[in-house]
């Protein structure tokens, strides 16, 4: 839990920089609860820059899973150019994840380093702009992991809102 608290702290420390900030709730299929706070930074060119930090939990059917980590996520907003003028819009986006996994059945007096995962993850979000500066979204997430200790893949939906800092 401390190295997620940190990982919310550098979070907050970018704030003054954001153009975007944004918290998701969804489900895990691992089954897990899944909470995020996102970071996003806008850029001029196509490729706008989010990162994620990700807590994520579970005590389902005596499983007593926990998982926290970083998402660090290049994006495209697609038609771009009109958003303003659209009350929907959609992004994708594909980067990197590293995560660290808790299952005392699976890691068992394991350090941190043995339980952490890495891989790549892509991303995909249905948006409504309430106001200009307030929108919702719909998103789902799939992880490709390095590690199989708990399985290579994993998936992730929910929804989320996002406060956009006016220029």
């Amino acid at each position: 839990m401390k190295p997620f608290i940190v990982c919310v702290m550098i979070l907050v420390s970018l704030f003054s920089n954001a153009q975007g900030i944004g918290l998701r709730l969804g489900h895990s299929l691992t089954p897990a609860d899944h909470l995020s706070i996102r970071y996003e930074h806008w850029t001029n060119g196509a490729i706008n820059f989010a990162g994620a930090a990700f807590y994520e939990r579970s005590r389902a059917n005596s499983l007593n899973y926990s998982c926290y980590g970083i998402d660090l996520l290049g994006e495209y907003i697609h038609d771009r150019q009109n958003l303003p003028d659209h009350l929907f819009g959609w992004r994708s986006s594909l980067g990197a994840t590293i995560q660290s996994e808790a299952d005392p059945w699976v890691y068992k007096d394991y350090s941190l380093k043995r339980t952490l995962n890495y891989g790549l993850v892509a991303e995909g979000a249905v948006e409504c702009y309430l106001t200009e500066t307030f929108r919702l979204s719909l998103f789902a997430q799939q992880k490709l992991l390095l590690r199989s200790a708990l399985g290579l893949t994993r998936f992730a939906f929910g929804l989320g809102l996002t406060y956009n800092f006016p220029n």
